[in-house]
């Protein structure tokens, strides 16, 4: 019998669990909160869990609780919850050929893409601001020193084309903005730029046709030129690996903001960003040549300590890794998980499959 062991640091959502039953009556469910908070479970990995579980598990779903192989001898099948993995990458099951691994890239991008615009609304509208008069009941004006802006018209660049990107451009396509984007690797034809990862019925861009250019490329100088491009806003959406970290230091900050002042977003990771040439340029900021401001919802490291300096500059917002926690976005990781299972039972290719294996227990 396959036996679906779940380890996600959140109430048993009973609901989705029920959903997959239905799909699945045969499947035996196991489901063992992982008694942190959600965006501990990046960092806090350890869990204990009944041997005599282990011993029985098959499928897996997880955050960043993974079992070494040995002690789960019939796991053949992890599902992640987040589209992110870099945070478990070292553990032995990720290396094991017979063991597939999956993630539910895709099922956060709504909810990340919402936060993107959240902050830049609230940066180029002042809301900050304006919520302080509220709360000081000031009657305020905005003048030269609090400028507004709208966004048609302004150029939005993104850094990683996957789920996210393309639920970003759309909301930017929505508010009349001009979008290029940026891969490491190619995207000529019609077919390349096509989504093949799972993605929510009427969000994202399926077909990449929002983006008025693609760029690519893995040298510094093709990521100059696309940095070149006069944009007025920046969005880090890639995957963290060896050659992306410290992607954008001082130097692609000052390319940047070469042209003006511009807004940048990270939601990828924080180590993608070199941290001490951000802080220069905040601190620099619109009148020494650096940045207008940025938004954080990673940090490097994590959670952020409290003597660091990014605390305390006033044109830059922190949030604590939470951009995709929404219940819209587990229940797409579950959908997902949902989806895989029954393709395997008929037959069909998984999707989101980050490693395949190579034989089955």
């Amino acid at each position: 019998m396959e036996h679906l062991l779940l380890t996600l640091p959140i109430p048993e959502p009973k609901p989705l669990l029920q959903r997959i039953q239905i799909a699945l009556p045969d499947l035996k469910i196991t489901y063992l909160r992982h008694e942190v908070a959600p965006p501990e479970a990046f960092y806090k990995q350890d869990m204990y869990i009944p041997p005599e579980i282990l011993r029985e598990t098959t499928i897996l779903m997880t955050m960043g609780v993974v079992p070494d192989p040995i002690d789960a001898p019939k796991l053949r099948y992890i599902h992640f919850n987040v589209a992110g993995i870099d945070h478990v990458a070292h553990k032995p099951a990720l290396r094991n050929p017979n063991i597939t691994v999956t993630t539910s890239t895709g099922g956060s991008a709504i909810s990340v893409a919402e936060w993107v615009f959240g902050s830049i609304l609230s940066q180029v509208r002042q809301l900050p601001l304006l919520k302080a008069w509220q709360n000081e009941k000031i009657w305020g004006r905005l003048g030269p020193t609090t400028p507004t802006t709208s966004l048609d018209g302004q150029k939005l660049g993104i850094i990683g084309y996957g789920s996210i990107g393309r639920q970003v451009a759309r909301l930017a396509q929505a508010f009349g903005m001009h979008v290029i984007v940026y891969n490491s690797r190619p995207r000529l034809t019609a077919t390349d730029r096509k989504d093949k990862n799972w993605y929510q019925p009427g969000s994202g861009d399926p077909d990449g046709t929002i983006p008025e250019a693609y760029f690519h490329g893995q040298s510094k100088a093709e990521l100059h030129a696309f940095l070149a491009q006069d944009l007025n806003i920046l969005v880090l959406s890639l995957p963290l690996t060896a050659s992306t970290k410290h992607l954008i230091g001082e130097e692609e900050l000052d390319i940047i903001n070469s042209s003006g002042p511009a807004f940048l977003v990270n939601v990828s990771r924080g180590t993608i960003v070199d941290q001490m040439a951000l802080i220069k340029s905040l601190k620099k900021g619109p009148t020494g040549g650096g940045l207008l401001a940025a938004a954080l919802d990673v940090t490097e490291p994590e959670p952020l300590p409290r003597d660091n300096e990014l605390w305390t500059l006033p044109n830059v917002f922190i949030s604590p890794h939470v951009s995709s926690i929404t219940p819209h976005t587990m229940g797409r990781a579950f959908k997902i998980l949902e989806d895989n299972l029954v393709r395997e039972e008929r037959g069909q290719e998984m999707i989101n499959v980050i490693k395949a294996a190579e034989a089955r227990i």
